[in-house]
């Protein structure tokens, strides 16, 4: 006779042993990817940590422009003004490698030197009533860069409408001046025109002397907004580039040119 009560406690032992078993496994697993998140977040709070101090260090440098951890370029119109936006993978290269650091720290401070000198430009020109300049710096150290200036030239607005009133005024008089007066007027006008073509003359003059006296960038941010319309004047990162190169230019030879200087009063003493 078949001992049937030995085999039901097996298979009931057996079935309870190869749950708990089941069980316990699933609760290592869990436990071991709850640790690896906890090393993953530990390790993410440290390289942001690194990244932090790290933007601080660089931001001693660059005082004049804003420097910030980021992916993308932004293209609000916010009013923000020297905005340079750093990926966290460059700022980790850079910590770690010195000579990646050497060349892009330079490339952070060629764009600050970019922005001043427009900055100073459209401060010199006045009637700017909205400017944003935002810069991407990405994770190979490629930078892209957008801009937008707004200007209201409310002085020029108003000797234009003043320009307009008179042109109605004198149109009225001329109407009501006998023949004598016409041609007294026509003296005037003639007058005038020949003062306005010297007046041109002079501009002109002036225009061409600025020309020599502006460095390059300013050069072209002049011609820039020459060709504008209503005011409003962008500048992408193909402008940027123009002008941070000349920037560049003009600050290594203004370096060339002191230590030239310095060169010779040596050999004169």
């Amino acid at each position: 006779m078949a001992i049937t009560g030995v085999n039901s406690c097996n298979n009931v032992y057996e079935a309870t042993y190869a749950s708990q078993k089941t069980k316990y496994a699933e609760i290592s697993e869990q436990k071991k990817v709850k640790e690896a998140e906890e090393v993953k977040g530990k390790g993410e709070a440290v390289r942001k940590s690194s990244n932090e101090e790290y933007l601080k260090s660089i931001q001693k440098q660059v005082s004049s422009v804003n420097l910030e951890t980021g992916i993308g370029l932004s293209m609000r119109r916010d009013n923000k003004i020297g905005t340079i936006t750093i990926h966290p993978a460059l700022l980790e290269k850079m910590q770690n490698d010195p000579e990646a650091a050497e060349k892009y720290k330079q490339t952070i401070k060629d764009i600050e030197r970019a922005e001043k000198t427009v900055m100073a430009y459209y401060n010199a020109l006045g009637g700017v009533v909205e400017r944003t300049s935002h810069c991407y710096v990405d994770e190979n150290g490629k930078y892209y860069h957008f801009g937008y200036t707004r200007r209201d030239d409310k002085l020029n607005k108003k000797l234009r409408e003043e320009a307009r009133k008179n042109a109605e005024n004198l149109t009225e008089r001329i109407r009501e001046k006998t023949a004598k007066k016409k041609k007294e007027l026509k003296i005037s006008i003639e007058k005038a025109a020949d003062e306005n073509k010297e007046k041109e003359k002079m501009a002109e003059r002036d225009k061409n002397t600025d020309k020599v006296n502006m460095g390059k960038a300013e050069q072209f941010l002049a011609s820039k907004t020459r060709q504008t319309k209503n005011g409003e004047v962008y500048l992408d990162t193909g402008d940027m580039q123009i002008i941070m190169e000349a920037v560049k230019e003009e600050w290594v030879k203004d370096e060339k040119t002191a230590d030239e200087t310095g060169a010779n009063l040596d050999m004169k003493i």
